[in-house]
């Protein structure tokens, strides 16, 4: 029984799946690789609802990302 969840981040024509245990772990592991300013990601929760969102990148603390 693992936690673990598909996340699937599409922009534009790419989609991208990556296996996280939370939605913020994955979000900061995709933007990592990405020069995109929003993102598009769905994932299927533990009870089984589809869950989609719009993110603005970068997320994280904004005093830490100026650096």
């Amino acid at each position: 029984m693992s936690k673990m969840r598909q996340f699937v981040f599409t922009s534009g024509d790419e989609a991208k799946t990556i296996e996280a245990l939370s939605y913020k772990r994955a979000v900061k592991s995709f933007q990592s690789n990405t020069k995109q300013s929003e993102v598009q990601v769905e994932w299927v929760s533990k009870r089984g609802h589809t869950f989609s969102r719009t993110q603005q990148l970068p997320l994280g603390r904004t005093k830490k990302l100026g650096r």
